[in-house]
């Protein structure tokens, strides 16, 4: 199930010098969708903080569709792809709100890492059950 995790604009300053969003700024707002992905399995700041564990990223795989402008107003839709016991594979999804078109998708694969041990541990089995009943149909649409 993909869900909203970003709405937005393209602005004038996210652009490069050919008048196109940045890449680093598809990058950033992948990086802020996964806070809301992943606080929809349970993944939230205060588990992160009590629990002293969180998904860390390690591949990304970005897909550049289309080209998007400054004033363009985004959305952005994610999931969870896969699920392991210490991994997790989320899927995001941007799309042109006027015109309909998806302009990116990335893959973001991630390791549960124990943040004081700094080496990969166990998801929670709650979390795990949540990510599990969560799965995009058919992998990422």
């Amino acid at each position: 199930m993909l869900i909203e995790t970003h709405l937005g604009r393209v602005a004038p300053g996210e652009c490069d010098h050919l008048g196109h969003m940045n890449v680093q700024f598809y990058v950033a707002k992948v990086s802020d969708a996964a806070w809301h992905v992943m606080a929809s399995i349970g993944i939230t700041p205060a588990f992160i903080r009590e629990r002293r564990q969180a998904p860390a990223a390690v591949k990304q795989e970005i897909a550049y569709l289309k080209e998007l402008r400054a004033g363009d107003l985004l959305r952005m839709d994610s999931g969870v792809l896969e699920a392991s016991e210490k991994r997790l594979t989320f899927y995001h999804r941007l799309t042109n709100v006027e015109t309909g078109q998806v302009a990116m998708t990335s893959k973001v694969y991630t390791v549960n890492m124990d943040l004081d041990a700094r080496r990969s541990t166990l998801l929670d089995p709650a979390i795990l059950a949540r990510a599990l009943e969560r799965l995009l149909p058919g992998g990422a649409p």
